[in-house]
């Protein structure tokens, strides 16, 4: 999948989709968890006009082993 990643306050996030924001009525009752919900998403933004749709992409800590 090729998607769009952005950076957001040193954060890296993959976005899913991108609505204009007067296409979307936030009023109603829980509906930015369903809209998160729907598109299998745990973060969205307003910027620009629109709402974005995302999925933090998470830092992983690991460390190097060697087999012996």
């Amino acid at each position: 999948m090729n998607r769009e990643i952005i950076e957001i306050q040193g954060k890296l996030f993959q976005v899913v989709r991108k609505f204009k924001q007067e296409r979307i009525n936030l009023d109603i009752e829980d509906g930015v968890k369903t809209l998160k919900q729907y598109y299998h998403c745990d973060t969205m933004f307003k910027s620009q006009g629109l709402l974005w749709l995302c999925n933090e992409i998470k830092d992983i800590e690991y460390e190097e082993t060697r087999n012996q």
